[in-house]
């Protein structure tokens, strides 16, 4: 599978501060790729280090198999939406997208109308920007990003801001470009139950570096079911998970909480062995770890192998 993406010990620092570790990471053509981190944790400058808008301190960047000089011609088969494109408030979508046009030599004038049409804006080009609703000038951004028809799509947090409606309508759209035209795309955003229902991939950045890269079914693994049992004596419980299953996993949380990650299937014995020794079991359910839950494990240093 041919390599849209692919960095060798990619390293940035400014000053005396490394933001971007040494990091080996690679995107396949056609997959939909999402890097997930908290602010400051390094996916904007990773992200401007691809776009050539910030030089590496130090390793590789290859674009398409080119590096060198031959990067930024392979880098016009990518379109960036890094930060929010400065529009022209007073322009329509059309001139905004004709400047652009003219600005980064594409030929084609009709691509202004196909990129619209993509985007579902057509029928809102004559409107000034300064009236569009944020969900449309993130439509209008990412018809920019497609105005070279490009081979991939690098977007940063491009559903920032969104209501359900307007996260729904973004989340569509890229599918469709990945399904469609078969677009690659590489995706940051904090709005991670959405990545779930988009990526197939899971990249986590944390402190400038990557520190798990998922597929989507390793991912869900991973957050699969829990049991949920709140007790009368967690102490006690835990004792009595511990004696009858030595590789029990689980989490004493306030409230008189326990949480157990594995043995999910004996969840009626578990219930049982409670109850038999006199441990009154208040709630008990199966829940579902949602990648929200993993990525706080992560982010905040809790989670455990």
């Amino acid at each position: 599978m041919e390599k849209v993406i692919q960095t060798y010990q990619l390293t940035k620092s400014f000053k005396e501060e490394e933001v971007i570790k040494p990091t080996d990471f690679s995107l396949r053509k056609g997959e939909i790729c999402a890097l997930i981190g908290k602010n400051g944790a390094g996916k904007s400058t990773f992200f401007k280090l691809l776009a050539g808008q910030t030089t590496p301190t130090k390793g590789d960047i290859l674009l398409f198999g080119q590096s060198g000089k031959k990067i930024d011609q392979a880098r016009k088969r990518i379109g960036f939406m890094i930060e929010t494109p400065q529009f022209f408030p007073d322009f329509t979508a059309t001139q905004n997208l004709e400047y652009f046009r003219i600005q980064r030599g594409v030929v084609e004038k009709k691509r202004i109308s196909e990129v619209l049409e993509i985007v579902g804006l057509n029928n809102e080009k004559k409107k000034q920007f300064s009236d569009y609703s944020l969900g449309m000038k993130q439509r209008l951004g990412i018809a920019l990003g497609l105005l070279s028809n490009p081979d991939c799509l690098v977007l940063d947090e491009p559903t920032n801001g969104l209501d359900a409606e307007g996260i729904m309508e973004i989340r569509k759209l890229l599918l469709k470009l990945n399904q469609e035209k078969q677009i690659t795309i590489f995706i940051s955003s904090h709005i991670l139950t959405e990545l779930q229902l988009l990526a197939q991939r899971f990249v986590f950045i944390k402190n400038g570096a990557i520190v798990e890269d998922l597929s989507k079914d390793a991912l869900d693994k991973k957050s699969q079911k829990q049991i949920y049992l709140k007790v009368d004596q967690q102490a006690k419980t835990a004792q009595l998970l511990e004696l009858t299953y030595p590789d029990i996993q689980y989490k004493v949380l306030p409230n008189q909480t326990i949480t157990i990650q594995n043995h999910i299937d004996k969840s009626g014995e578990i219930n049982r062995l409670l109850n038999k020794n006199d441990v009154l079991v208040n709630e008990f359910h199966l829940e579902s770890l949602r990648l929200e839950e993993y990525f706080l494990d992560f982010v905040e240093g809790n989670k455990n192998d």
